[in-house]
């Protein structure tokens, strides 16, 4: 495959290898296929991916069908609507300036070829392959262990090695934001861990009452405990989605600043072909930590509805399973949107800074 990438960059000249963001199509085949066989909304899922629009553009078309739908339904309630809770948690608007961001960096890696020619061309060709080859290294790796994604991380350790994998890149970006969607989703479902179904727990109206009267007199702590014990599925689910929905978003703000700060901030400059390195890294972890929560609210979701019919529950976690791949699929396709930037990034500090 390389030999063939290397052959179009000689036949086209001044061209650039930016790579076409396959990502859609590629990442999450072993994943995706296992979904298909109990979500039957999954084949009309593929057929949106496979498109030829953005993310961006994907994301915006079915988040405005879903307003129109709870229109037309004349209700005020919020919805376990994936893309809905994305954009209000400004992902999509992140999302589609770091598709802004990479497209502008790929007009300027080809005007700037555009303007060499002979050795200097050649070098700088091969520069730019190099960093090529290493988002096509980890798009690979990504296709061949999707499996083996969901290793889990405790909250403060993933903290830790975000913020050590940031200062890596040499830029002054802090996952604040990041962080504390993290720890918001591991909190509830930790705190859920032991919830049981409503209809389990139910007894009868007296012997309820009853015992209320008794645990508040007792331990007012004790009985906010049982409420929290007494989630709904429909609840569980709603937090499930609106988890997801957040923590991608803040993943995608993550790599859209890390865009940013690599072509206007960096405190210290670092090879191009070392930062892409770093954010394989980054991202891998993002997408980890993405597929263990994914895995942790279909645990919660088996266990509060453990009584509920399979036509009720399996959709719920075929739903949340969808949305997790999805997901992670997402943080992956930001990822892509770099390669220009880098490229940038390299241009900038090692061919124009020469320049006589």
């Amino acid at each position: 495959m390389l030999s063939a990438i290397t052959n179009v960059v000689q036949n086209t000249g001044k061209s650039v290898l930016t790579g076409g963001l396959d990502a859609l199509e590629f990442i999450g085949k072993k994943t995706m296929n296992v979904l298909a066989e109990s979500d039957p909304g999954f084949k009309r899922t593929k057929t949106l991916m496979e498109r030829t629009v953005s993310l961006s553009q994907m994301l915006r078309e079915a988040k405005e069908k879903e307003k129109r739908r709870l229109a037309q339904q004349l209700t005020m309630e919020r919805t376990a609507h994936y893309g809905m809770l994305f954009d209000e948690y400004q992902g999509l608007s992140h999302l589609e300036a770091l598709e802004i961001l990479s497209n502008e960096s790929e007009s300027k890696v080809q005007s700037f070829l555009a303007s060499l020619d002979g050795e200097k061309l050649e070098l700088l060709k091969n520069d730019l392959i190099s960093i090529k080859d290493i988002f096509a290294a980890k798009e690979l790796e990504n296709e061949e262990n999707q499996e083996e994604q969901g290793l889990e991380e405790k909250g403060e350790e993933f903290a830790r090695m975000l913020t050590e994998l940031l200062f890596e890149l040499h830029v002054a970006a802090t996952p604040d934001k990041l962080n504390k969607a993290m720890k918001r989703a591991h909190d509830w479902v930790e705190e859920d861990q032991t919830v049981v179904s409503v209809d389990v727990a139910k007894v009868s109206e007296e012997e309820t009452k009853k015992e209320e009267k008794e645990e508040k007199s007792q331990d007012p702590q004790e009985d906010k405990k049982e409420e929290k014990r007494t989630k709904t599925i429909e609840e569980v689910y709603m937090l499930s989605i609106e988890s997801l929905a957040e923590v991608t978003a803040r993943c995608i703000e993550q790599l859209h600043k890390v865009a940013e700060l690599i072509l206007h901030g960096q405190e210290e400059e670092k090879p191009a072909q070392d930062q892409a390195k770093v954010l394989i890294k980054l991202t891998t972890a993002m997408c980890n930590e993405v597929a263990s929560l994914s895995k942790k609210f279909t645990n919660s979701l088996t266990t509060v509805g453990s009584n509920k019919k399979a036509e009720v529950l399996n959709p719920m976690i075929s739903s949340v399973l969808l949305e997790g791949c999805n997901s992670t699929t997402y943080i992956q396709d930001a990822f892509q949107l770099l390669l220009p930037v880098l490229q940038v990034s390299h241009i900038q500090t090692s061919c124009l800074k020469v320049q006589p």
